[in-house]
């Protein structure tokens, strides 16, 4: 199973993600929930570094079966703030709806840090 556990700042930002386990729907290359969820997390690291150039705030790693995500919204200028945001729900948003297909394949969970 994928485990993912984004965490969200007091802004209702969020500012982490980590993402353990594989899908297991099928053998490694037919695992359509893997490389759904692999598309999405990659993707989402490389409109934030290629498109919004923000590397400087952004920590990142991507292994097999691993990833992780985090960003600084401390030292970003408030529009970068605005596109980051739309960005990141919009991988919320696209995980959600793997997790509500998929349930037996992936978790979302969600925490919150104040």
């Amino acid at each position: 199973m994928i485990n993912i556990k984004m965490t969200i700042d007091s802004n209702n930002r969020i500012k982490k993600v980590e993402s353990r386990g594989h899908g297991e729907y099928d053998d490694s290359g037919k695992d359509i929930v893997c490389s759904a969820v692999s598309v999405y997390l990659i993707n989402t690291i490389n409109t934030l570094t290629e498109i919004l150039k923000i590397s400087d705030n952004i920590e990142y790693s991507v292994d097999y079966g691993f990833y992780n995500l985090t960003i600084n919204y401390n030292t970003m200028a408030e529009e970068n703030i605005r596109q980051t945001v739309l960005i990141m729900d919009s991988l919320k948003l696209a995980l959600k709806s793997i997790e509500e297909n998929y349930n037996e394949y992936i978790s979302v969970e969600y925490e919150e840090v104040r």
